[in-house]
């Protein structure tokens, strides 16, 4: 099978269909979107690439991601709805969580991408962490700190700063999570770093950007300017 891109029709099928299993009535998954047709338009390349993503492992799955888009040539993959949408329903069976034999879809924007809307863009599985990995693929092992984990569970830490644009964006901004955040003996988060942490690092951020340019910081200044409540976190030496 070719990768395709979901047309507007083929994008409003799918949403019909998630909605469907949210009923006593659910629909059959639509075919229809995986074959060339009004719903969805072949790009190329073999949907096997797909297949061989390890969804277990974000970080992994990212940089598979990556290696397809520049495989397919796609020049605008970040505007690309159709196709991330496309993506989404063809993984769809593996990345849907399920309970009593039923699909639990969740919300649209998991499965949807909406590119002009980053509050609802990050939530997506597949768009959002390829384009946080292209955007700083050159400290990809810092980036496992966000990245850790199933695609289908992003956790607290993830969706506190994924979704502000301007951290998420910022290489600095990773750097210092990353050294606030990560157990570099044990290769695994710190004990703390999501559920009020992230949360508190989150409001905290968001007020010092006001004041100061987070662009033209350096992990470490980033990482003294956080108040004494994160003093069980803080590394120097960066």
């Amino acid at each position: 099978m070719k990768f395709f891109s979901l047309t507007g029709q083929g994008i409003e099928s799918f949403i019909q269909y998630l909605d469907s299993l949210k009923t006593e009535n659910p629909l059959p998954f639509p075919q229809e979107l995986m074959v060339s047709s009004e719903y969805a338009k072949e790009i190329g390349g073999d949907a096997r690439w797909l297949d061989a993503l390890d969804l277990t492992d974000r970080l992994k799955t990212a940089k598979g991601l990556d290696e397809i888009v520049h495989k397919l040539g796609l020049r605008s993959a970040e505007r690309d709805k159709g196709f991330w949408t496309w993506c989404s329903a063809y993984l769809f069976d593996k990345l849907c969580k399920s309970s009593g034999g039923r699909y639990k879809p969740g919300e649209l924007a998991i499965w949807v991408a909406e590119p002009d809307n980053w509050k609802r863009y990050y939530r997506h599985y597949l768009a959002s962490i390829w384009q946080v990995y292209a955007a700083h693929k050159n400290i990809e092992d810092q980036l496992v700190v966000l990245l850790k984990g199933p695609v289908n569970t992003p956790g607290e830490l993830w969706g506190q700063i994924a979704a502000n644009q301007k951290l998420i964006t910022n290489p600095s901004m990773i750097g210092a999570i990353f050294h606030l955040f990560w157990d570099k003996k044990n290769n695994e988060r710190k004990r703390g770093a999501g559920g009020i942490y992230s949360r508190r690092l989150s409001q905290v951020l968001k007020q010092f950007e006001r004041t100061y340019d987070f662009y033209a910081m350096q992990p470490d200044d980033l990482v003294r300017l956080l108040p004494r409540e994160f003093e069980k976190f803080k590394e120097f030496g960066i």
